[in-house]
């Protein structure tokens, strides 16, 4: 015993020098990628393979001139007790054919309802369904006894039709393959191809919401990497490179919404719509401007957007019984299996690539060019996705002597310095964003005419008070009147236009006049419009040269906010019954200065009093307007 034992222990031993000497490059594991069916897209991929008659009807029987006809027509599935349940309509005419007349004719309309338990071909990678049970219903649903030569007829051709009825899942495996293989890194090609050529069928599920089935498949993780490694600073090249694939990303993400605009969207799908867009760009800002991108973050926000676009696009996509239907699932299993992949860890050198994003966009094709170009003027199909109505007209500037009569057709205060190691930051990113932009610059005697100074103040300053407050009382008047007090808009919008910019467009730069830009390069103006968050809903020329149009953009920003967000949750917003006026602009404030996330979470700065400094700030600027201290704008302005 005693000299197994020895032995045993030698053998292990010598297994661990040896693992000890050898380097571990990585090891294999199985993975489980979801191809998730729900059952309004299993209904139309049926409705396509064995419903081709007007009305998704087939014809199952048709025999003597038509004497006997069986037709099954609009398929409902949905789960029962673990199963899949069928439902189809049946329309029976059953006689003799004599003569050429149909004699003694037996009609019958109702349902059939089939369980059924489906199953997968592991070679051809087909859908099929085999039933377990059945049940009979009349046209009111309830169970109903036809007769028995009806009955014969139903059990034999209609049973053995839906016996027939077969998806082929082939086509969406290899799309999911060809997307996946380029996006592994160049010199791991030849694990990834192990990888694809691994994929086969797991054990199909039911659930109450959906058919699954699994893409199970081998996969080799590579040693961890070491996370105590400090990142580097990032060069100008590395970052011009990750902003560039950030744009392309942007730009996608921009064409998988539009894709939806003759869809029926429902208001709150519109806002999740909004949201993602919003909050994508928002945190792109945030890490662009600490110097903390990097090459999982666009893999990253795709996954995190795909996470909550994934329900509002199954609900259009997947209940149309046209189109591209296989492609539609093709799109919906890359996407997931981009999380999955994600899930086992950064070490399998993944990463979403440009060509990656053109084949995803090939996935949804509606019939739109896929041009991936960074473009920044007004994307109308955006603003009509997104139910944002007209773009707003862009009207000439009047002077200082004239009436501001108006028709409407994360920001810390600009005043800050541009620290030394943002320098780097905004010089990268102004050139990517605005190199080639066509601006429709005033000329400098107009423009000169807009720089406040302490010689034309007494002017300037009520005639730009006057500006926000017409804006204001405009955008409400046109948009919903009634619906918001006046001074609560106009009061937010002028202490809004006070801490982002002291009420200035306009300043003077290296000699230059030229329009107000924020610290870190990325908004402009006297509302401070952040140029890449709202890009497509505002051309670049209004926002920079047109006083009046960017506080008309302003105004629509914070109305958007306003009604779309903080009113519809009005058991967080009401005191003792009424609006809360001091609580409600904070909000809009901190939504206008960092994107839609921020209303739950200044609520819980609000709720443990722990603020941050551009909310006290903000606080302080509404608190003035609310007490007209008019005067001290003009600190502000000049100091002292």
């Amino acid at each position: 015993m005693k000299n197994k034992l020895f032995v045993l222990l030698k053998h292990i031993s010598a297994a661990c020098v040896i693992a000890w000497i050898l380097p571990i490059e990585g090891y294999s594991k199985t993975i489980s990628m979801p191809m998730t069916i729900d059952y309004p897209l299993l209904r139309s991929l049926v409705i396509a393979t064995a419903f081709p008659e007007t009305g998704n009807t087939a014809v199952v029987l048709d025999e003597a001139q038509g004497c006997r006809k069986i037709t099954v027509s609009e398929p409902a599935f949905s789960e029962e007790k673990g199963y899949i349940r069928l439902e189809t309509k049946i329309n029976a005419n059953i006689g003799v054919n004599i003569d050429e007349r149909c004699l003694f004719p037996i009609r019958w309309n109702g349902y059939l309802a089939v369980t059924l338990v489906p199953r997968i071909d592991p070679e051809r990678w087909r859908l099929s369904f085999r039933e377990i049970d059945s049940a009979i219903y009349d046209k009111d649903h309830d169970p109903a006894v036809i007769a028995g030569v009806v009955w014969k007829l139903v059990k034999t051709h209609v049973f053995q039709y839906l016996r027939e009825i077969a998806i082929d899942l082939a086509p969406p495996v290899l799309e999911l393959k060809a997307f996946l293989l380029p996006l592994f890194h160049s010199d791991l090609q030849e694990s990834a191809g192990k990888f694809v050529d691994s994929m086969r069928p797991g054990p199909v599920s039911v659930t109450p919401n959906d058919v699954r089935v699994p893409i199970l498949a081998e996969i080799e993780e590579l040693r961890d990497e070491d996370e105590t490694k400090k990142p580097e600073r990032l060069s100008e090249e590395a970052l011009a490179r990750l902003t560039r694939n950030w744009e392309t990303w942007d730009i996608f993400l921009v064409h998988l919404l539009t894709s939806l605009k003759e869809r029926p969207l429902s208001d709150e799908e519109q806002i999740i719509l909004l949201s993602v867009m919003l909050e994508s760009r928002y945190r792109f800002i945030g890490h662009l401007t600490f110097g903390t991108l990097s090459d999982e973050f666009v893999k990253k926000q795709f996954i995190w957007a795909w996470s909550r676009l994934s329900p509002v696009f199954r609900n259009h996509l997947s209940r149309h019984t046209s189109g591209r239907l296989l492609s539609y699932l093709a799109f919906f299993t890359a996407s997931d299996a981009l999380s999955t992949l994600d899930d086992v860890g950064p070490t399998l050198g993944i990463d979403i690539s440009r060509n990656g994003f053109v084949r995803l966009a090939k996935l949804l094709a509606d019939e739109r060019p896929i041009e991936l170009t960074y473009r920044t003027g007004i994307d109308m199909d955006l603003r009509r996705t997104l139910d944002l109505g007209p773009p707003l007209e862009i009207l000439p500037s009047p002077g200082l002597k004239d009436e501001p009569r108006l028709r409407i057709g994360p920001q810390p205060s600009i005043r800050s310095g541009c620290p030394e190691d943002l320098k780097t930051i905004t010089s990268v990113f102004s050139h990517f964003l605005w190199a080639s932009t066509a601006e429709a610059k005033p000329s400098e005697e107009a423009l000169r005419e807009w720089l406040v100074t302490l010689d034309n103040a007494d002017r300037y300053l009520p005639w730009v008070r006057n500006l926000l407050a017409g804006t204001a009382r405009d955008m409400l008047k046109k948009r919903q009147p009634g619906t918001i007090p006046d001074d609560l808009f106009r009061d937010v919008v002028l202490a809004t236009g006070w801490q982002e910019s002291c009420w200035r467009q306009f300043r003077i730069k290296e000699g230059q006049i030229t329009y107000l830009r924020s610290y870190n390069g990325t908004s402009v103006g006297l509302m401070q419009i952040n140029e890449r968050v709202w890009r497509g809903l505002y051309p670049l020329e209004g926002l920079r040269w047109n006083i009046r149009y960017n506080v008309s953009a302003g105004c629509e920003i914070l109305h958007l906010y306003l009604t779309r967000y903080i009113l519809r949750k009005a058991d967080k917003i009401y005191k003792d019954g009424t609006l809360d006026y001091v609580l409600i602009p904070r909000i809009l404030y901190a939504m206008y200065n960092g994107g839609p996330g921020q209303f739950d979470r200044f609520l819980k700065r609000h709720k443990k009093g722990r603020y941050f400094m551009i909310d006290k700030l903000f606080l302080e600027k509404h608190q003035w307007v609310r007490n007209e201290q008019w005067d001290k704008i003009r600190k502000c302005l000049f100091g002292g």
